[in-house]
């Protein structure tokens, strides 16, 4: 009986020490493990090259209705009179490289349509047969 008891013991014991061992290792361990997995995969999104997201929509999240103008502008293929002097002065502020992340897989014409009607608004000479920019068909 001795015998088994000791077994049983000793089998406990060598679990106790094994369950003490991956409790210890896996919360700090993993934890650390997503920390670098989120840190990394931040700081390949914000390369000087290519800026973030966020940073791309800054200019016009100040300007209240900013998007909503762009966005009838892309959607409905006119510029018109659908973007107003604020926005336009947002508009300029937006690098090259961020609009391809603004508008992924949209015709590369509504860019330079968008920033060529600001600039001519800008000077006072508003276009009433602005070019239409074509929509993309997935957005």
């Amino acid at each position: 009986m001795h015998s088994s008891m000791d077994s049983l013991r000793s089998s406990l014991l060598i679990l106790s020490v094994f369950a003490t061992i991956l409790l210890a290792l896996s919360p700090s361990g993993l934890a650390d493990h997503d920390q670098e997995l989120q840190t990394s995969g931040f700081e390949l999104e914000s390369t000087p090259s290519q800026p973030s997201l966020g940073d791309c929509w800054q200019s016009v999240e100040e300007i209240i209705g900013c998007y909503s103008e762009i966005y009838r502008a892309f959607v409905n293929g006119k510029l018109g009179m659908t973007i107003g002097p604020s926005c336009c002065l947002a508009i300029e502020d937006i690098s090259s490289n961020c609009w391809p992340q603004m508008f992924p897989g949209a015709s590369s014409s509504f860019p330079p349509l968008l920033k060529g009607y600001c600039r001519r608004y800008q000077a006072g000479q508003p276009d009433a047969e602005t070019p239409s920019a074509e929509p993309a068909d997935d957005f």
